[in-house]
């Protein structure tokens, strides 16, 4: 006869909220006013390039800027606050925070020619791999 323990799946639930909460008090990433919470970001792989795509709703191109330094690469986006928004709201569900999100980088991407594009708010990055760094096709060696 084997012993099975059971364990009760609302006791897991409530731990991981109150693990959280807890967390958040110890550990905040987020600093100066940015954020990266609720960035959604997709990132994929090519044969040639990686791509990363993230939604800023609320920012245009202007207010978003990349910079790539010692294999990281940064993307902040910025509202200024003007007087017309700091309204009293009666009840406000929405709005745009700064946005600052990091990327490490690998070796193997041509940091040369790294683009971006913006476009109805959401912006996609394109990081060639260096040449080397290609998978090539495999080569039908003949037999003679």
């Amino acid at each position: 006869m084997k012993l099975v323990k059971f364990g009760n799946p609302y006791y897991h639930v409530n731990k991981s909220l109150v693990d959280d909460l807890f967390d958040s008090f110890l550990f905040n990433d987020s600093h100066a006013g940015y954020s990266n919470h609720n960035v959604a970001t997709n990132i994929f792989e090519t044969e040639k390039d990686f791509r990363i795509e993230m939604v800023l709703p609320g920012f245009s191109k202007e207010e978003v800027s990349l910079n790539y330094h010692n294999d990281v690469l940064s993307v902040k986006a910025e509202k200024e606050v003007k007087e017309e928004d700091k309204n009293n709201y009666l009840r406000r569900e929405f709005g745009t925070k700064n946005i600052e999100k990091q990327f490490n980088i690998p070796d193997s991407i041509d940091t040369e020619k790294i683009n971006a594009k913006f476009e109805n708010g959401i912006l996609v990055i394109t990081l060639p791999k260096k040449e080397e760094a290609v998978e090539k096709a495999p080569l039908a060696i003949s037999i003679s």
